[in-house]
């Protein structure tokens, strides 16, 4: 057994600044697109802090290091002699513009849609940029974690892969940032032993399989399942698809497609290297290219609204698309068409899959798998057919069932226990009964419109809040209350009581039951979450505390800041002239500050009786442009507002400094000579 860190029970605060933070230790399960968040974000947040990330792999990247199938690109298929190592394509229904980090963009990606290996490379570009390989550990694969109470910590269990010693590690806090696609799962039919040809699970691909000339059958028609199909059909001899189930099928590019139609292009487009050029030139230029696309993604949310006119017309655009698509094979049309509406089961980004099927040598056979032979696999009509090789596009395991890698929380209570019947946490991160406990991608914590990148950082910013309070205040734990946790669930039924996801059908969304309950999405769009997780409900919390109940406030500490009491540092970090912009209204386009009299004499309106500008006087504290010789930023008087836009009223208004009478000289700073370094944005 290795070495445990020992308890840091915090020391005495009203000893210490308010700003010296105690130490605080946190372990983040997993170095996927989550993990490489919380690697990247933490140590910018929290000082003081203490990250180990424990990774199962040889290096970050999670489902993009380990998923390497063929499915390179969407549109476009694959040749007999095309090259065996391949990588996945990132699913179509968000192109990377918008499946990346905001605080890391990318302005080089080769394509709208391009290979899997990019991506895979993209986030070990950004692992590296922000040192997040300096605080993981590599093949350590996590076993179970039990709280202890009294220390206020969790005692983690690891298995270190490359000599298999078991060891144990502690910390306050603990991050699941496993995700969904996470434990690949072989399917649930009997005989797979038997089969004496080639089988293969695409999340364990072998790179030597060469599919040209072989009789083919794909089980899965999810995401994987139609990436696959479209990249083997022309190199193989015959291939069967089994598709149990009906799926809507977007073209183009799902919720992009306006790009594509823009560019005049069905599929995917290359970006020239003169187009990548400019965006890595100007940023700017690449900020609103990203902005357009992932505002592309935000605006769909309303055609998920249960019988409403944009889901009404949605329905009948994919239904024109495939009976369109499916001309060739007229009976695919009432196989393939489902009476659920679109969204309830996630859409399926296949266009090329659909297309594909469409040739000879592809069918699908809408049947389920009853079992595997010698030689193929027999349906549920008894009906057996031969195979070279058998592909499992079946998935990964999205119960999020902990029982196999146990949270034992308070009391002893496992996770799989407070998860029976259904996983919930509260605002998706924090489960009952579990202190210090913070998943990211938890239970509905997939939005429904939006870039999932976005809802990744939510979550990781909403989890540092936390963090932030249990270090600052120091607080022993942190759990949701029962109450809230129903209100949550409360709040959630309600809403998707109003979506497509109210209606009868088959998706891991529900666990695999048609009617079940919702437990993967969230209860609206990303831009919804992110304002839901910008603001945490520290009241729907319960703690406990290291300072006694009649001293709770001694976090305050001893009256100083750490700049205060040693003379280094800023001690006026609080004043950002930058970000002024951010704090103060923005004035309008046309607005005119008023003509302020000198000092001693009378307004224009008081001599002339005129009525003085209202919006002028509201603001003329924060927008003066000279005064006695000062001046403020030009942030303030230049930022550009929509048209419209209301000015707040005075007392709405944060200022830069306190009001002043105008014959004092307590303004901000004059503006640096012509030349120098200035911190101000023009």
């Amino acid at each position: 057994m290795g070495s445990m860190t020992e308890p840091r029970v915090p020391t005495t605060p009203d000893q210490r600044c308010i700003d010296d933070y105690r130490p605080i230790k946190v372990i983040c399960i997993g170095a996927g697109m989550c993990g490489i968040a919380v690697g990247c974000l933490f140590p910018q947040h929290i000082p003081n802090l203490e990250l180990t990330i424990y990774e199962k792999n040889a290096d970050v990247g999670g489902t993009w290091l380990e998923n390497h199938y063929p499915g390179l690109r969407p549109g476009k298929r694959l040749s007999g002699n095309s090259p065996r190592k391949l990588r996945t394509n990132i699913p179509p229904d968000l192109t990377p513009h918008v499946y990346q980090y905001t605080f890391a963009s990318n302005p080089n990606w080769s394509r709208f849609y391009p290979p899997g290996a990019e991506f895979e490379e993209y986030l070990k570009t950004v692992a590296k940029k922000y040192d997040v390989y300096k605080n993981t550990k590599f093949r350590h694969r996590f076993i179970s974690a039990r709280w202890l109470e009294e220390q206020g910590q969790w005692e983690v269990t690891l298995r270190r892969l490359e000599d298999g010693v078991t060891i144990t590690d502690l910390a306050e806090v603990i991050i699941k940032a496993t995700g969904f696609v996470n434990d690949w799962r072989w399917p649930n039919v009997p005989g797979r032993e038997k089969f004496t040809g080639t089988m293969l699970h695409t999340a364990n691909w072998d790179d030597n399989f060469d599919p040209a000339g072989k009789k083919v059958a794909v089980l899965g028609y999810g995401s994987t399942g139609v990436q696959i199909t479209p990249a083997i059909q022309p190199a193989v001899k015959q291939l069967d698809h089994y598709v149990r189930g009906r799926v809507w099928v977007p073209p183009g590019g799902g919720t992009n497609t306006e790009e594509l139609i823009e560019r005049g292009v069905q599929n995917n487009f290359d970006h020239s290297l003169e187009e990548r050029k400019r965006f890595t030139e100007n940023p700017e230029l690449y900020l609103e290219f990203r902005k357009k696309q992932e505002a592309y993604c935000n605006n769909v949310q309303r055609i998920f609204f249960k019988d409403s006119e944009a889901q009404k017309q949605f329905t009948m655009f994919l239904d024109a698309n495939l009976k369109e698509t499916t001309k060739p094979k007229p009976w695919l049309y009432g196989v393939l068409r489902p009476e659920y509406a679109p969204g309830c089961r996630r859409l399926i980004m296949g266009q090329a899959w659909l297309e594909c099927m469409q040739e000879e040598n592809a069918n699908i056979i809408p049947k389920d798998v009853k079992e595997f032979t010698e030689n193929g696999i027999v349906d549920e009509d008894g009906v057996e057919r031969h195979y070279d090789a058998i592909i499992c596009a079946t998935g990964f395991d999205t119960r999020l069932d902990s029982s196999g890698t146990p949270f034992i929380g308070r009391n002893g209570k496992p996770l799989s226990e407070v998860w029976d019947p259904d996983p919930v946490a509260y605002f998706g991160v924090n489960p009952e009964q579990m202190p210090n406990l913070f998943l990211m991608f938890g239970p509905n914590t997939a939005p429904f419109a939006g870039s999932i990148v976005h809802t990744f950082e939510s979550t990781a910013h909403y989890i540092i809040k936390c963090v932030q309070k249990l270090q600052r205040e120091y607080l022993k734990s942190m759990v949701c209350k029962p109450q809230a946790l129903r209100n949550w669930i409360k709040h959630v039924d309600r809403h998707m009581s109003k979506t497509v996801m109210s209606d009868s059908c088959v998706t891991w969304f529900k666990r695999n039951k048609p009617d079940g309950r919702t437990i993967t999405m969230w209860p609206g769009s990303a831009m919804n979450g992110h304002i839901g997780w910008k603001n945490p409900r520290f009241e729907d919390f319960e703690y406990t505390s290291w300072l006694p109940e009649d001293d709770t406030l001694a976090w305050l500490g001893n009256g100083c800041t750490v700049a205060e009491l040693t003379g280094v540092g800023d001690t006026t970090n609080y004043m950002d002239y930058k970000d002024v912009s951010k704090i103060l209204p923005v004035p309008t386009k046309d607005y005119v500050p008023p003509v302020l009299p000198a000092f001693g004499q009378k307004a224009p309106s008081e001599v002339n009786g005129a009525e003085t500008n209202q919006q002028g006087l509201e603001q003329q504290h924060a927008a003066l442009e000279h005064v006695d010789g000062n001046t403020i930023p030009s942030t303030a008087l230049d930022a550009k507002a929509p048209a419209g836009t209301k000015l707040a009223a005075s007392h709405e208004i944060a200022p830069l400094g306190p009001k002043v009478d105008p014959g004092t000289k307590r303004f901000p700073p004059p503006r640096p000579e012509s030349g120098t370094e200035t911190s101000s944005e023009e």
